[in-house]
């Protein structure tokens, strides 16, 4: 009895869908109470026939939960854990200030062991709001000075 009742708790209840989840749930309960067909689903929600015959079973099994996606709740696999993000920005802030970030990741990856390439490096470290030193100023653009025309058409400073 216990496992049931751990096995409902860790599934996560969708706590709101989503603009287009909610159109989709929508139409497909117009479908299961006959209102339109397949094809004419299946137009609404520029989907397949065979995506709406996927949908509605997916409605009739699960309820509301049928419409969302569901890797949704789902850490996508090549992230790097909070905690290693934590420890570079923390090193890079502590022993390396003023370093550029290609040189900062050529030192972790030789003599730190870290296994990340530069550009996964310079994403964690704008993310943790640090910016490069070696980052490009902003281009000022040039006024140009405009010619008055006088009333004759001649031109003049």
């Amino acid at each position: 009895m216990e496992n049931k009742v751990e096995a409902v708790l860790e599934t996560p209840k969708p706590a709101k869908l989503k603009r287009l989840e909610k159109k989709k749930l929508r139409v497909i309960n117009r479908l299961i109470a006959g209102e339109i067909n397949g094809p004419k689903a299946a137009a609404l929600l520029k989907i397949t026939t065979r995506q709406v015959r996927n949908l509605k079973r997916q409605v009739l099994n699960e309820g509301e939960a049928g419409v969302v996606h569901k890797n949704r709740y789902h850490k996508p696999v090549n992230t790097y854990d909070e905690e290693i993000r934590n420890e570079l920005a923390h090193i890079y802030r502590v022993e390396f200030k003023g370093v550029n970030f290609t040189e900062f990741a050529r030192i972790m990856r030789e003599e730190r062991g870290y296994n990340l390439s530069r550009s996964t490096i310079y994403n964690i470290l704008r993310q943790k709001r640090i910016r490069s030193p070696q980052r490009k100023k902003v281009k000022r653009k040039r006024i140009v000075a405009k010619e008055k025309v006088n009333a004759n058409g001649k031109k003049t400073n």
